[in-house]
C-alpha cells in the first residue's frame, strides 16, 4: 500500500515538474487578470449609496434588488451603477425672457433624491443621468411658463413667496415623482435682472416708498389738527365755565384769603390798598431787589426834595 502511495505522489511530482513552466505562467496570468479586474469584482457601496447590478449574459438590470452598503463580490463581465440616495441639492441659473422681452436671470436651489424602491427601474429607464434628463426640464418649463405670464416688477418683488408660483412648482414635483424621483423643495435664491432695468425697478420702488411716507405725514398732520382744534375747544369751555363762576363777590373773598395768608407770613411784605373798598390788595415782597432798589431811589428823591425846599423855608421864615 505504501508502495503505491509512493508511487503516486512521485508521478505527480513528475508530471508537476514537467508542466510547471505552464503553471507558473498561468499564475502569473490568473493574478494579473485579477488586478486589472479588481474594481470590477469587488465592489464597495458607501454610506448612503445603493447599487444596481446589469447583468450581461444573464436578464440584464436586476429591477427588484438594490445592494446596499458594503463590500459585493459580482463577475468582472457584470456591471454594479452606484446611486446616491441622499437628499441631493443642486444650483442652477436659468436665463428666461418676461412678458415684456426682457432677459432675466433665475438662480435656484434644487433639492432632490430618488425613491429607495425604484432605483432599479430608473436606472434602467432613465439612467444615472437622471437629474438633467427628468427633474431640471420640469422645473425649467414651469419657472418660463409662470415668468412669461406675469409682469417684470411682480417678478422681482414677488417670485418667492407667491402662492401661485409654489402651486405651480408643487404641480411640477408630482410629475417628477411619477418618474421615480422625489423633489422636495424648489427655491428662488435670486433674480439677476440687466443694470438699466434693476436701477429702474429701485427707482420706481423708492418713489413708491417716498409717496407713502409724504401720504402718512399727511394724515398725522391731519391728526394733528384735529388733536388742537378738540384741545381749543376744551380750553374755550374752560374758560367760559370759568368766567361764568367767577363773581366780584368770589374774587373780593379770595383777595382776603390771599392778604391773610401773606399776613402770616414772616417775609416783610407792603400790602397797597386801592381807593375803592371793593379794590384788590397789591402785594409787594420787600426782600426783592427791584423793589429795594425803587425803594432807595423814591428815598434818595425824598431826601434831594428835603434839601432843596430847605433854604426855601428858611426865607420864608425870615
Amino acid at each position: 500500500m505504501r508502495l503505491k502511495i509512493k508511487a503516486f505522489f512521485n508521478s505527480v511530482s513528475a508530471k508537476i515538474e514537467e508542466y510547471l513552466p505552464n503553471i507558473i505562467i498561468t499564475c502569473f496570468v490568473l493574478l494579473f487578470l485579477l488586478i486589472l479586474f479588481w474594481n470590477r469584482i469587488f465592489i464597495t457601496v458607501q454610506a448612503g449609496e445603493g447599487g444596481v447590478l446589469y447583468k450581461r449574459f444573464s436578464g440584464g438590470t436586476v429591477v427588484d434588488e438594490l445592494y446596499g452598503e458594503g463590500l459585493h463580490l459580482i463577475y468582472p463581465w457584470n456591471i454594479m451603477a452606484i446611486y446616491n440616495l441622499r437628499v441631493q441639492n443642486e444650483l442652477h441659473d436659468l436665463d428666461v425672457l418676461t412678458k415684456e422681452g426682457l432677459k432675466i436671470t433665475i438662480k435656484m436651489a434644487i433639492r432632490y433624491h430618488p425613491d429607495r424602491n425604484m432605483v432599479g427601474v430608473l436606472h434602467k429607464y432613465v439612467g444615472q443621468d437622471y437629474f438633467k434628463i427628468v427633474v431640471l426640464p420640469e422645473i425649467e418649463a414651469t419657472v418660463r411658463s409662470y415668468v412669461v405670464d406675469d409682469d417684470l416688477t411682480k417678478i422681482y418683488a414677488t417670485l418667492a413667496t407667491k402662492s401661485t408660483f409654489q402651486e405651480a412648482v408643487n404641480e411640477a414635483i408630482g410629475r417628477v415623482a411619477r418618474k421615480f424621483v422625489t423633489v422636495d423643495e424648489v427655491m428662488i435664491t435670486d433674480i439677476v435682472l440687466p443694470e438699466q432695468v434693476d436701477k429702474a425697478i429701485q427707482e420706481k420702488l423708492t418713489q413708491q416708498q417716498l409717496a407713502f411716507a409724504y401720504d402718512f405725514r399727511i394724515i398725522r398732520e391731519e391728526k394733528e389738527a384735529e388733536r388742537k382744534r378738540v384741545e381749543a375747544e376744551g380750553v374755550s369751555r374752560y374758560n367760559t365755565i370759568v368766567n361764568s363762576s367767577l363773581s366780584g363777590n368770589v374774587l373780593l373773598w379770595k383777595g382776603i384769603e390771599a392778604t391773610k395768608d401773606i399776613a402770616k407770613s414772616e417775609n416783610s411784605k407792603v400790602i397797597l390798598i386801592g381807593p375803592d373798598r371793593n379794590s384788590l390788595p397789591i402785594i409787594l415782597n420787600a426782600e426783592n431787589e427791584n423793589f429795594r432798589k425803587g425803594s432807595l431811589q423814591a428815598d434818595t428823591n425824598l431826601a434831594e426834595g428835603s434839601q432843596d425846599n430847605a433854604p426855601a423855608a428858611e426865607a420864608n421864615q425870615q
